[in-house]
């Protein structure tokens, strides 16, 4: 059978390759997978009968589509007084599954005329918390508090800023704000004792990464203009053709859930995305899915976006090409590019959009082989159990911060210029800036990735500097590299950093606040609370023997992050294709 008849995903790999995943295909068919998921059969992946009830409580994502269509009437009424009221904009205050699907269908479908313009705020970082108050009218905002369980540090912290700043303006502040969130959370009381406009409770049996289709991702959806009836339709129809009635090699599902657990159980674990440019943001949101639903238990599968394509020369065995081709996008270059991997012998899943409304079809084809490649894997494909880990480090810091006035202070093992690095001591003859760089350099060995942790600020300039930088190490070392912005990140891949298998090399990126922001109500600011989530992630890192070093940049962050670029690597070991082991 050829690539082009095949249904999707189009699966294309060496033999051997498509072997393992017939295989898993077999497996799937003879255990009533398809079934037994309906079903709701929690056995699939543990067999603690305690853990079983969680998992039930967590697979709604499965008809949520049905449910939200009963539901558009309460999202439409909000839009529609919202826009009559005068409003011009919304900033989402939430973290994670409250933020991404958002922020890709602001990035994808941009704003309809006469809707609201949507600004995602999912950071601790001072200076984007000015740069987002910069650029709207809070006379005519609508503050969006979405937090699943209702407690996320972050969004509330940011409900308490721009809460007084609204109140400044006098009038009704709550009718500034709605919320999203589960029934009964202590948001939920929040909104109603400070009444905001509407409270919207999400249906409670899904987890954040899997509300994609719920409240949490179509009411921003919704009030920039996106036709969310359309986005459920499209979902609704992949759901159909992943029904327990499909054969298993024609339920889209299932098949990309048997490849990526086939081939992520032995050794192609690193899922690179390659995304059409219009549809380049769904990576924000698949990789929090895949990350933070798998990386667990010493096990997990690695997604790569946003990793700029490179010569076959740059990679290794370990990768799985993922290709979302929008129709009628700019795709010539990638096109071109995978081609010249294929004929390398890299394996390739094909995904063809007819338009960018399918992206309903890809979130829910993309759960379900989420949760199905957590089968392969043998783990709870709906827990996070070391998020949590983060955060009680932070908790920690910031009450030995209320307490002392003063987050602990690490002593940086090398100082040079505006570059201060901190992590353990690297023996004799390494005590120079270079030398010391490399020695943790040296560490990285085939099948590892490098994380870049930046708790910076996101913008442009930043963005090109840290994506310049990857490649650099990317090219070096022929290893996967990823790139994320703290805490966002400890919101989506977090959880594969620690639980995940120990082959990440982690640096972390901290850089200088121009104005700190207060949060009414603490003893600490923004500022404060952003290094505190950087101390404690650091310190999680370390306690599972992660390796990991950290990078302070004084002064001009750019410049310093252009100098830090040539420092980890010179221009003498660039493009030359092979680990410097």
């Amino acid at each position: 059978m050829t690539a082009q008849q095949e249904p999707e995903p189009q699966f294309e790999a060496e033999s051997a390759l498509q072997e393992l995943v017939s295989t898993g295909l077999e497996r799937l068919t003879a255990e009533g997978v398809a079934r037994r998921i309906w079903e709701r059969d929690a056995s699939l992946w543990k067999t603690d009968r305690a853990v079983q009830q969680e998992i039930r409580e967590r697979l709604g994502w499965l008809t949520v589509a049905n449910t939200m269509q009963e539901r558009l009437q309460e999202i439409e009424g909000l839009v529609e007084a919202v826009r009559q009221d005068g409003y011009r904009y919304a900033v989402l205050l939430g973290m994670g599954g409250s933020s991404l699907c958002p922020e890709v269908l602001r990035l994808t479908f941009g704003v309809a005329p006469g809707y609201l313009d949507l600004f995602v705020l999912d950071t601790t970082d001072p200076d984007t918390i000015r740069a987002v108050e910069e650029r709207i009218d809070l006379g005519k905002t609508l503050f969006i508090v979405a937090s699943k369980s209702g407690e996320t540090i972050e969004t509330l912290s940011h409900f308490r800023y721009f809460w007084q700043r609204v109140s400044e303006l006098g009038g009704e502040g709550g009718a500034h704000f709605i919320a999203i969130t589960d029934p009964g959370t202590s948001l939920e009381q929040l909104a109603h004792d400070h009444r905001f406009r509407h409270v919207f409770a999400n249906p409670p049996d899904i987890g954040g990464r899997y509300s994609a289709l719920s409240f949490f991702g179509l009411v921003p959806g919704a009030l920039i203009g996106v036709d969310i009836k359309q986005l459920l339709t499209r979902a609704q129809e992949a759901m159909s053709r992943c029904s327990a009635s499909q054969p298993v090699a024609d339920n889209p599902g299932l098949r990309l859930g048997a490849v990526l657990g086939a081939l992520g159980t032995h050794g192609r674990d690193k899922i690179t995305f390659v995304l059409s440019p219009a549809i380049a943001s769904y990576g924000y949101w698949v990789e929090q899915l895949i990350a933070e639903s798998t990386g667990k238990e010493g096990r997990g599968l690695l997604p790569v976006e946003g990793e700029a394509l490179g010569a076959p020369s740059v990679y290794g065995n370990d990768r799985l090409f993922v290709y979302l081709r929008l129709e009628g996008d700019d795709n010539a270059a990638l096109d071109e590019g995978l081609a010249r991997l294929r004929t390398a012998g890299q394996p390739l899943v094909r995904f063809h959009l007819a338009d960018r409304y399918d992206l309903g079809a890809q979130f829910f084809i993309w759960e379900l082989a989420t949760a199905v490649a957590g089968i392969f894997l043998q783990i709870n494909a709906f827990d996070q159990p070391n998020v949590q880990e983060s955060k009680d480090n932070t908790a920690r810091l910031l009450e030995r911060f209320r307490r002392e006035g003063k987050l602990p202070e690490l002593e940086p093992v090398i100082s040079e210029g505006a570059l201060r690095v901190y992590g353990r001591r690297m023996g004799e003859g390494k005590e120079g800036l270079d030398s010391y760089l490399q020695a943790f350099l040296d560490q990285v060995r085939p099948g590892d990735y490098i994380a870049l942790m930046a708790y910076v600020r996101r913008s442009e300039v930043n963005e090109s500097a840290l994506q310049a930088l990857r490649l650099r190490l990317r090219d070096r070392y022929r290893v996967a590299t990823t790139l994320g912005y703290g805490p966002r990140f400890l919101h989506s891949t977090g959880q594969l950093h620690k639980g995940g298998p120990n082959n990440g090399v982690f640096i972390q990126i901290t850089g200088d606040v121009k104005q700190d922001v207060p949060i009414p109500g603490e003893s600490y600011t923004f500022g404060i609370l952003k290094e505190a989530q950087a101390l404690g992630d650091l310190f999680a890192l370390s306690a599972h023997e992660r390796r990991n070093i950290r990078i302070a940049i004084g002064g001009d962050l750019a410049a310093g992050l252009q100098a830090l670029a040539q420092r980890l690597v010179p221009v003498e070991q660039q493009g030359d294709g092979q680990p410097s082991h």
